[in-house]
């Protein structure tokens, strides 16, 4: 019989403060969880009479504000109060909470899915892709099943637009029902395209601005760093991969020492967003914080990972690891950072500034980066002003007879 653990509240939250930062999770993150706890949690167990906290209690205070919060706020709501739940029951906090559900692909609709999914990893697909896709289209499927239709030629344009709207990841359902659509007209599962039915989305395209750092302001950053302790000398190498060679968080987390050429000073790898390989020049004083950490601050193991987290169970960082320790090395170094982005991707757009400031080609700055084409390169560019203007072309003023030609009739 499981046995429902309880704990002091406010003992419960600093503890649990505690081994977040212990599992390296962003100052932002643990910011957010503890508003959650404070503003909303505790004056219910306030009203409540309740001084320990339990998850039977977590769970009965979201069941009485479910109804009256909108989807989003409740989704970042449950996900505060069950990471204070799995922490008091289980002494961890897994990374997701809430895991997603997939239900299986049967039927018509769901064979016509995984013939869909097949082609989409034919077509050499991101895997990530295509597991969002399944996952949706099994949604689609239970959908149907709800509504007793299990053949292609049930589906009707209500289902599609239903389905769609009945979902806060409108744009993810978009995207996949469009492409399914597609290709059930294509390969001949029907004998009307669907498509047309969501043919034109109107999500909002904002344009974005990147955030750029000029080259003080970078220096700033890194001299803000700490490298006296083993985490320091860590971050330190991590920020460096990224201000002067512009690797992205999902590259930087998968660096190997196989990908390390000591001998011709050279980063050989293959982007994992791109799949493109890329030969980078291993600068000095890069490659002096690598070597510095390795020799000093990495923990013995036989991980090919480069770098890894700080505290045992000692395991190659993730993505959002690398994109944390970034974030907080650029809001505490002193820089002002008001309404720019600041991150592994802000580096590389700033990279990608100095390069073409210093004259620079873009063809070079594209290798550089790892672009697949120089249209990628130049969303980096934009904001470089003083450049852009040197790319203009004087206008000859206009002589007044060009106006007066043909009695002017046409010009009037």
């Amino acid at each position: 019989m499981s046995i429902n653990k309880t704990k002091e509240i406010h003992v419960l939250m600093q503890e649990c403060i505690e081994h977040l930062r212990h599992l390296e999770y962003a100052d932002a993150c643990i910011a957010l969880h503890q508003k959650k706890w404070i503003v909303y949690l505790l004056p219910y167990l306030n009203e409540k009479g309740v001084t320990n906290y339990s998850s039977t209690i977590g769970e009965e205070y979201l069941s009485s504000v479910g109804s009256t919060l909108t989807p989003p706020v409740k989704r970042v709501l449950s996900r505060s109060v069950r990471v204070l739940s799995a922490y008091l029951d289980t002494g961890s906090i897994p990374r997701r909470i809430v895991q997603l559900v997939e239900h299986p692909l049967l039927g018509e609709v769901g064979e016509a899915a995984l013939t869909f999914l097949g082609n989409l990893r034919d077509k050499r697909r991101k895997e990530t892709t295509i597991e969002k896709h399944c996952r949706i289209l099994s949604y689609f499927t239970a959908f149907l099943e709800i509504k007793s239709k299990t053949k292609i030629s049930d589906i009707e344009d209500s289902d599609i637009i239903s389905f769609i709207n009945t979902s806060a990841s409108l744009k993810d359902r978009h995207q996949t029902m469009r492409q399914f659509c597609r290709f059930l007209y294509e390969q001949k599962y029907t004998e009307i395209d669907l498509e047309y039915v969501i043919a034109h989305d109107h999500f909002p395209k904002l344009e974005k601005l990147p955030s750029i750092y000029d080259a003080e302001e970078i220096r700033q950053i890194e001299a803000s760093v700490e490298q006296s302790s083993p985490i320091g000398k860590r971050d330190y190498a991590i920020l460096l991969l990224a201000s002067r060679l512009g690797l992205r968080a999902s590259d930087i987390c998968r660096l190997k020492f196989s990908n390390i050429d000591w001998e011709h000073n050279k980063i050989i790898l293959t982007q994992y967003k791109t799949g493109k390989p890329i030969e980078l020049p291993l600068i000095a004083e890069t490659g002096e914080a690598i070597v510095n950490y390795l020799r000093y601050a990495r923990p013995m193991s036989d991980i090919q990972e480069v770098f890894l987290s700080a505290r045992q169970p000692y395991c190659s960082m993730a993505r959002y690891s690398i994109n944390s320790v970034i974030s907080r090395i650029m809001q505490g170094s002193g820089v002002d950072i008001c309404r720019r982005r600041f991150g592994p991707h802000s580096l590389r757009h700033s990279l990608a500034s100095r390069l073409l400031s210093n004259g620079v080609s873009l063809p070079v700055i594209s290798e550089s980066l790892g672009h697949n084409n120089t249209e990628s390169t130049m969303n980096y560019l934009r904001v470089d002003v003083s450049n852009l203007i040197k790319c203009a072309l004087d206008v000859p003023l206009v002589s007044s007879d060009f106006y007066e030609q043909k009695g002017g009739v046409f010009y009037a």
